[in-house]
């Protein structure tokens, strides 16, 4: 087995990190940053991912937010092509692979990924097929919660009960765990997959556009580019929001119609941003409350309150926490990286490369099957310890009944129609008997990625049925390996164009070291006309090479960098003039 890195595949970001010498370290980004935009765009001749998808976000090939559909039937539709939201996130993460191959400078196979801990067995399957399909070997699936536990390292010299806050972009999850000599026992976890970030946001741009059509008319949902830009321009008040008491959003230009341009101006505060999301916010706390009582203990019972994803840095959060739990909560760790340097730290448990860890973690929801009249009867109970494996007996319900289906289910309610439904199978062989004789056993198995096989034997003719849990919102094994032999093909381009992207880069790089160079000897009363106007153009052209993937403008730059130096050297360039 070759190094395992740890992938936070993120509803809004994603992140890759290794491990190193016992530490965790998370991939800087091409954009300096150590996130990736989780954003994929489709064009005819090319697939962007990341920071050059996001750019093309006024377009209608661009997805988003595809991790909220995964695990599901969703088929985003381009170009008379429908793409499923298993093989949308394979270029996110095979784009983190590549990326994470570029810095190592080893190839990559094996890879942890994290998923919200309330996702169920269809979204922890749909992770792991989007992860074969982008070429890698899922050693492990583990929740965000747990893995920033991890990061933390807590090693109190008595228990300690942690409480996880990973509120991201798209979803929420409280885990609360039990740390002691270097056991990291979850003890309970509750979430909502349609709770985040991108939330708050859209209120913001309801407020907005709503304004907006109140005073022009123009509904601005009409126009991707004009979204695009709103959306940008909110994300950035959000943030500004968190160390500031107010914001103004203003957009030039944000469109036209008979009467001319259109701008947005718009002030917005920070009281007025913590009143529109004050109701998520009190979710959350719910959510926390129900951790806590599931564990049965009480707030005054938490040692420490982690705080993990991008929207746990809003103050309002913070202040509502230590509101309920007493304390301040702890972000020492950089939020947005703790995820995945967690997952990196589980790749090490799993080599052997770091000792004295133990984790155990919990399934989110209960587990179990219909019976009579659409009732869900649970077998393995929300908050179990797993890996587990439970069984109980089942009959039949009419006379001489010769097979019986089993529908699998999971969730809280008493009425299945309320849960979600995993899969349905057949056991055929049972003997011949009145109703309630037969007896049935269902074996319900759940593995270390949270992920279920279930068997149903007759315990009188050893008839026995299984299921690789089936579901419409899943790919069948032909279809991923179709998929990923689709990726594999695409293989080459990729490595051409990283080639490529490094060449570009070493040259932008040179060209900024000539221009230094150059700076450095240009006499002080030229400085500002040389250096600001054609020095900065030529860098400007390097830049855009690098954006571009042109190989061509960079070595254009390089040589007329080299050229402008060569001339001062011989004493024969003024102010940018060339003279024969």
């Amino acid at each position: 087995m070759g190094r395992i890195i740890g992938i936070d595949l993120g509803t809004t970001y994603s992140a890759v990190a290794y491990l190193e010498n016992g530490n965790p370290k998370v991939i800087e980004q091409r954009n300096g940053r150590k996130n990736m935009p989780s954003v994929v765009c489709i064009n005819d001749d090319e697939i962007l991912v990341g920071e050059n998808a996001l750019k093309q976000d006024f377009t209608l090939n661009t997805i988003k937010r595809i991790k909220r559909k995964i695990g599901t039937d969703y088929r985003a539709e381009i170009n008379g092509k429908q793409y499923s939201p298993e093989e949308v996130s394979a270029y996110i993460l095979k784009e983190l692979k590549n990326r994470a191959e570029e810095f190592l400078g080893e190839e990559v196979r094996d890879a942890i990924i994290t998923v919200p801990a309330y996702f169920n067995d269809n979204q922890r399957q749909a992770t792991k097929d989007a992860g074969k399909i982008a070429g890698l070997n899922v050693i492990r699936i583990i929740n965000e919660p747990t893995a920033a536990s991890l990061s933390y390292g807590v090693n109190p010299e008595h228990d300690a009960n942690i409480i996880v806050y990973d509120l991201g972009g798209g979803t929420f999850d409280v885990s609360l765990v039990n740390v002691g000599d270097g056991i990291f026992e979850v003890i309970a976890t509750a979430g909502d997959n349609r709770l985040g970030g991108e939330d708050f946001n859209r209120r913001i741009e309801e407020i907005i556009v709503n304004k907006f059509k109140d005073e022009t008319g123009i509904d601005l949902t009409d126009d991707p580019l004009a979204m695009a830009k709103l959306s940008d321009a909110v994300e950035d008040a959000k943030i500004t929001l968190s160390s500031k008491k107010s914001v103004k959003i203003h957009i030039p230009f944000i469109t036209a119609d008979e009467n001319g341009a259109h701008d947005i101006n718009f002030e917005f505060t920070r009281d007025e941003f913590e009143k529109l999301i004050s109701d998520y916010i009190e979710r959350t706390i719910e959510l926390c409350k129900q951790a806590v009582d599931d564990a049965r203990l009480e707030a005054k019972d938490i040692d420490r309150v982690i705080l993990v994803g991008g929207s746990s840095r809003i103050p309002y959060i913070r202040g509502k926490i230590k509101g309920f739990f007493g304390k301040e909560p702890d972000y020492k760790i950089n939020p947005e990286e703790v995820v995945a340097m967690g997952a990196a730290i589980q790749g090490g448990i799993v080599q052997g490369d770091v000792s004295g860890i133990v984790l155990v973690d919990v399934t989110p929801m209960s587990l179990g099957i219909e019976v009579e009249n659409g009732y869900f009867v649970p077998i393995i109970e929300r908050n179990n310890p797993i890996p587990t494996c439970a069984r109980r007996i089942f009959t039949t319900v009419a006379d001489g009944q010769k097979s019986v289906d089993v529908h699998i289910l999971q969730g809280e309610s008493m009425k299945c129609d309320n849960n979600i439904s995993l899969g349905k199978f057949r056991l055929e062989g049972i003997r011949k008997a009145m109703k309630g004789e037969p007896r049935i056993e269902v074996t319900f198995e759940l593995d270390v990625n949270g992920i279920l096989n279930v068997t149903a034997t007759d315990a009188d003719t050893q008839s026995v049925q299984g299921i690789t849990i089936v579901n419409d919102s899943r790919i069948d094994e032909k279809e991923l390996e179709r998929l990923r032999e689709e990726h594999l093909k695409s293989f080459d381009k990729d490595i051409k164009n990283r080639k490529r992207f490094n060449n570009i880069l070493r040259l932008k790089t040179k060209a900024e070291y000539i221009a230094g160079k150059i700076e450095a000897v240009v006499p002080p009363a030229y400085r500002d006309e040389l250096i600001k106007e054609e020095i900065s153009e030529i860098l400007l052209r390097a830049q855009s090479a690098l954006e571009e993937l042109d190989i061509e403008k960079a070595e254009s730059a390089v040589d007329a960098l080299e050229f402008i130096m060569k001339e001062l050297k011989a004493g024969n360039y003024k102010g940018g003039e060339r003279i024969a």
